[in-house]
């Protein structure tokens, strides 16, 4: 199955849900892998929107766009579509959830006078945890394969949905 074959699949999920609520989010984003060899510590923000099923179970569909310090001259900016199925331990909106989704990844590497642009499907895996019905805590591993690189992170973000 395809990327976005796969994204639209998750995000078909949402038809069934009750009205979608809509959010920011923001995180420190610590490059891992081979990402930590072309980049510093990054900045994250983004938007989605959120689809809560019954008990405790969502769909949050997200575009998050990062930018990472220059590490030697090396330049990293990406840009993420994803979509991440939420379950609330709890079996209710609030409190600790895990998630797991997929994300059409873009990155963007540019060094001494030469750029680069890869594609990649990632995968994400995490855990939140809604302090109320606007505000949420969220931790979240990506990792994406690109042409002969591997590009992780871990997310430590906070959400607000509206």
């Amino acid at each position: 199955m395809n990327r976005t074959a796969a994204i639209l699949l998750m995000g078909s999920l949402a038809l069934a849900a009750q009205t979608p609520r809509f959010g920011v989010q923001a995180a420190i984003s610590l490059p891992a892998s081979d990402l930590s060899d072309n980049a510093d510590l990054g900045l994250q923000v983004g938007g989605h929107v959120r689809w809560s099923f019954n008990h405790g179970q969502g769909v949050m569909a997200r575009v998050d766009l990062t930018s990472y310090g220059e590490n030697d001259g090396v330049k990293v900016r990406g840009v993420a579509l994803g979509a991440d199925y939420l379950y609330h331990l709890e079996r209710r909106d609030r409190g600790l959830y895990l998630l797991a989704g997929l994300a059409s990844q873009h990155y963007h590497t540019a060094y001494d006078g030469y750029s680069d642009n890869d594609d990649a499907l990632g995968l994400d895996l995490g855990v939140g945890y809604d302090l109320d019905r606007h505000l949420g805590l969220q931790a979240r591993y990506t990792t994406s394969s690109l042409s002969n690189v591997t590009y992780d992170a871990l997310n430590l973000g906070v959400t607000y949905t509206f």
